[in-house]
């Protein structure tokens, strides 16, 4: 599609989550495209919402599930709105209204485009074949990773229609904060401080505290070392059901382990991770990845990546991370130890691991690749 005026795109979310804000501004900046962002304003599973005043578009879309199924009938009206020329839906096959969604907007003469975490591991033929009929209803996939990409290419979907757009958390919000820590004009006090023994080595884990993140992994490596002789202390941002349990757990072993509750404040959260010798993700470590390295920390997680997130593709062993193998909470302990034994220089750390950020995993990047898909999908320049 060719022509001064811009094109008007949909992009159909459930919630758009805090974490998110960055990207959409970005993406609201962009001068060949006007975005209207569909999302319910409400806080979901425990993750709240973005403001809506962040974008000049923002159209509350409330929805319902049923089960492991969800409906939302904003999506529907997006898809036969005049308004548009192409809607990007999240891709997730649970949501019912982007199946019927993605046919009505093909029928009505839009574009389709699944902003999607992809092909994540190996499957079965049977739901090999569901995902891809999926995500065939779409023109074109973005997916968040190179391995996202080459697997479905190998599952026999069109190279030509998947995308590689990464995934980005507030890079310049980080920046601003880093800068602060250096000049020495921030006030949140070093994350140290909350320990009896300050000079224990610092691991830091950021997120919800549930059972599916396997914290309990990192208890039991924190436990191992301590028997080693080689005591760490835990710092734990984020809030959930397992607290009580890790609570427990951490009293029981005599760990080292402070619980900070739910925090969303980057002065708070960001020199945490400054800070620390190393974010630890036992489970899946998704955008944690990338909020560790944006703060030049090195990040450890498990090796299977059939199990992993996308965003694990930031992580290069050796220079910005680890890996253990997976659910092995003895070699999570190996993975620690041998980090804080024989890792590059934390300077030269920093410096790789926050050029991984501005290289790729940041929202003006993302946003740039959303917009080069949106284009050359519609047909050509806005």
């Amino acid at each position: 599609m060719t022509g001064s005026r811009r094109l008007r795109v949909a992009v159909v979310y459930h919630v758009w989550p805090h974490y998110r804000r960055a990207v959409m501004q970005a993406m609201d900046r962009c001068a060949g495209i006007e975005y209207a962002f569909y999302g319910w304003n409400a806080p979901y599973q425990g993750i709240e919402p973005v403001d809506p005043a962040s974008v000049r578009r923002f159209v509350d879309a409330p929805f319902r599930t049923f089960g492991p199924f969800m409906w939302q009938p904003a999506a529907v009206r997006a898809a036969l709105s005049r308004r548009y020329e192409a809607i990007i839906f999240l891709a997730d096959q649970h949501f019912i209204a982007t199946w019927l969604g993605a046919v009505l907007a093909r029928l009505t003469g839009k574009r389709v485009l699944f902003w999607s975490h992809g092909w994540l591991r190996r499957e079965s033929a049977n739901r090999h074949r569901v995902r891809n009929a999926f995500h065939a209803l779409a023109h074109c996939v973005m997916v968040y990773s190179q391995r996202s990409r080459s697997l479905g290419i190998m599952g026999g979907f069109d190279p030509s229609r998947i995308r590689v757009i990464y995934n980005s958390l507030d890079l310049d919000a980080a920046d601003r904060v880093v800068s602060r820590i250096e000049a020495g004009t921030l006030a949140s006090a070093n994350p140290r401080v909350l320990f009896d023994d300050p000079q224990r080595p610092l691991l830091v884990y950021t997120g919800r505290l549930t059972r599916k993140v396997r914290l309990d992994l990192l208890l039991d490596a924190a436990d191992r070392l301590g028997r080693q002789r080689r005591p760490v202390n835990i710092a734990l941002l984020g809030d959930g059901p397992e607290r009580a349990v890790l609570e427990a757990d951490a009293t029981r072993r005599n760990l080292a382990v402070r619980f900070y509750g739910a925090c969303y404040d980057e002065k708070i959260i960001g020199p945490a991770i400054y800070h620390a010798d190393i974010v630890v993700a036992p489970g899946k470590i998704g955008l944690s990845a990338i909020h560790a390295l944006m703060y030049g920390t090195p990040a450890i997680t498990h090796d299977d990546f059939d199990r992993q997130m996308p965003e694990v593709e930031a992580i290069e062993p050796g220079r910005t991370g680890a890996f253990f193998h997976y659910g092995a909470a003895h070699d999570l302990a190996r993975a620690i130890a041998d980090w804080l034994d024989n890792a590059p220089a934390r300077a030269a750390v920093r410096v790789a691991a926050r050029q991984a950020v501005h290289d790729r995993w940041n929202p003006e990047t993302q946003a740039a690749a959303i917009e080069r898909c949106v284009i050359e999908t519609c047909g050509g320049s806005a």
